[in-house]
C-alpha cells in the first residue's frame, strides 16, 4: 500500500510540472524515485524512445498524462499512459502497464484515430473482475468518437464505438453495475437517448426521445442526481429555441428507459422550460434529491426596461412519475452571489429594488411588500447588502443593520473580503426575526447538482 501511494504521489508531482522526463539538471530537486516509478520508467521511456509524446485528455476528472487504476480487481494498480505518435495512421495510444514482481509489463495498447483524446472514464459495467474503459476520441474539432473496451490480458476488446453529442455512466438500474446512456442529435429520427448495458457484450437494449424541441444538449448539461424515493436519474439539459433550456428527466424502470418528464402531447418536457437561465437544477436543500428551477417574474413597481428585472425561482422535486412537488421559493442573486428564501405567507405580494451605491462597494437588494396596485407604492420592508472595500466593517454594523456573512458575524469579518448584512425596514411587518433571516440566507455554490 505504501508502495503504491508514494508512486502515485511521484507520478501526480511530475504530471503537474506539465511532462515526466526532463533532464537531469531540471530533476536535481526531485526525490528520489521508488523502484516502482524506475520500473515504470522503462517501459514509458520505450515508447518515447519509438516518437510517442505524452497526450493527456483534454476535459473530465482524469486529465493526468498517467493515470493508476486497479483495472482487473486484485489490489494492484495498473498504470494506464496516454500518448500521441504523429507519423502513425492511429497516433492516439492508451498503454496500460500491469505491474509484476519483475516490474511493469505492457499488458495491451488501445489505438485510435483522431487528434486528441477527449476525455476517459473507467467503470465496472459486467460481472468479470477487469474495468472496462470508455474513451471519448475527439476526431475533429467539432467531432467525437465514443468506444468502449474490455481489457484483457494481450487485448483490448472494443465493445461499442457510436457518435454522440452526450454521454453518462451511471448505475439507473441499481444493479451495482454502471451502464452507458449515449445522447445523440442526429438529423433523422429526432434527438434520443440511448441505453447500454453488458449482456454477453455491451449492447443498446433500450431508447427513449429527448424533447423535439431542443437544438443541443448543453455543454457539461447531463448530470446523475435522485429523485424523490432515491431513485437514480439523469437530468439533461439541453437548448430550446432561441435563449431557453429544457430539461428532460430519464429512468430506467423495469429494464426500460424511460424520460419521466416528456408530454407525449406536445413531445417535449413542458414542465421544465425555463427562459431564465442563470440558475440551475441543484440539491438546493441538502437532502440529496435534485430539485430543478421554475424562474417566475416578479413585477416590477416602476418598470425600467423592456426586460423582467428579477426573477423568483420555484424549486421542485420530482417524483419516478415524473410529477412535480414544490419545496420552496427562492429569489436569487446571481450578480451578488446570494439567494434567499421567501417565506409562503409573502405570496405574490413581493416587488424588488436594486440600490447600490454610486463608486461601488456596497450593492444593496429592497424587498417590498406591494399588491400589484400602480397607485399605491410599494412598502419596503428588509434590505440585504453586499459590503466590500476597506469600510465593509463599519458599513455592515451600521445603526439598523446586522451580518448575515461570515456566520460568526464580526469575528470573521475582519477575514472576509465580503461581508454580507440586512436591514429591517418599517413598511411591512414581515414576521422574520433576525436568526431567520439568517436562516433564508446562503451564499450561491457553483456546483449545480451537489446531488451528483
Amino acid at each position: 500500500m505504501k508502495k503504491r501511494t508514494a508512486l502515485l504521489a511521484f507520478l501526480l508531482a511530475l504530471t503537474l510540472t506539465g511532462c515526466f522526463f526532463r533532464g537531469a539538471d531540471e530533476l536535481y530537486t526531485v526525490p528520489r524515485p521508488s523502484k516502482d516509478y524506475e520500473a515504470l520508467q522503462v517501459r514509458l521511456s520505450e515508447f518515447i524512445a519509438k516518437g510517442g509524446e505524452y497526450a493527456a485528455p483534454l476535459s473530465g476528472e482524469l486529465i493526468q498524462s498517467v493515470q493508476l487504476q486497479d483495472l482487473d480487481g486484485d489490489g494492484i494498480q495498473e498504470a494506464i499512459a496516454f500518448f500521441r505518435f504523429p507519423n502513425e495512421e492511429k497516433p492516439m495510444k492508451i498503454c496500460v502497464f500491469h505491474q509484476t514482481d519483475e516490474g511493469y509489463e505492457t499488458l495491451t495498447v488501445i489505438e485510435g484515430a483522431g487528434t486528441a483524446i477527449n476525455c476517459v472514464e473507467y467503470a465496472q459495467m459486467d460481472d468479470e473482475p477487469y474495468q472496462e474503459i470508455v474513451v471519448s476520441w475527439q476526431m475533429s474539432d467539432k467531432v467525437h468518437s465514443l468506444a468502449a473496451y474490455a481489457i484483457g490480458p494481450g487485448q483490448a476488446e472494443e465493445l461499442l464505438r457510436t457518435d454522440y453529442d452526450s454521454y453518462r455512466l451511471s448505475d439507473l438500474d441499481q444493479d451495482g453495475q454502471q451502464e452507458l446512456v449515449v445522447f445523440r442529435t442526429p438529423p433523422e429520427g429526432g434527438p434520443r437517448a440511448e441505453l447500454y448495458d453488458y449482456q454477453g457484450g455491451l449492447a443498446m437494449v433500450g431508447t427513449a426521445p429527448l424533447s423535439g424541441g431542443i437544438t443541443a444538449v448543453a455543454d457539461g448539461g447531463v448530470r446523475s442526481g435522485n429523485l424523490m424515493g432515491r431513485v437514480p436519474a439523469l437530468f439533461v439539459v439541453s437548448a430550446y429555441e432561441e435563449n431557453g433550456t429544457i430539461t428532460d428527466i430519464f429512468t430506467c424502470q423495469d429494464g426500460r428507459l424511460k424520460n419521466i418528464t416528456l408530454d407525449t402531447a406536445i413531445g417535449e418536457s413542458g414542465e421544465t422550460i425555463r427562459f431564465y437561465t442563470q440558475v440551475t437544477g441543484s440539491d438546493i436543500n441538502g437532502d440529496g434529491i435534485v430539485e430543478l428551477p421554475q424562474p417566475v417574474p416578479l413585477p416590477d413597481y416602476k418598470i425600467t426596461t423592456a426586460a423582467v428585472n428579477f426573477w423568483l425561482i420555484h424549486w421542485r422535486q420530482f417524483d419516478a412519475q415524473g410529477v412535480a412537488h414544490p419545496v420552496f421559493t427562492t429569489y436569487h442573486n446571481d450578480r451578488d452571489g446570494w439567494y434567499f428564501i421567501l417565506p409562503e405567507a409573502w405570496g405574490d405580494n413581493v416587488t424588488l429594488t436594486r440600490s447600490d451605491l454610486p463608486g461601488g462597494g456596497e450593492r444593496a437588494v429592497t424587498f417590498s411588500y406591494w399588491e400589484g396596485d400602480e397607485s399605491v407604492e410599494p412598502k419596503p420592508f428588509l434590505t440585504i447588502y453586499k459590503l466590500t472595500g476597506s469600510n465593509r466593517i463599519s458599513r455592515a454594523t451600521m445603526p439598523g443593520r446586522f451580518i448575515l456573512f461570515p456566520e460568526d458575524g464580526l469575528e470573521g469579518a475582519s477575514e472576509a473580503n465580503t461581508i454580507y448584512a440586512a436591514e429591517f425596514r418599517d413598511g411591512w411587518d414581515h414576521s422574520l426575526s433576525e436568526r431567520e433571516i439568517r436562516d433564508r440566507f446562503s451564499l450561491i455554490k457553483t456546483d449545480w447538482f451537489a446531488a451528483g
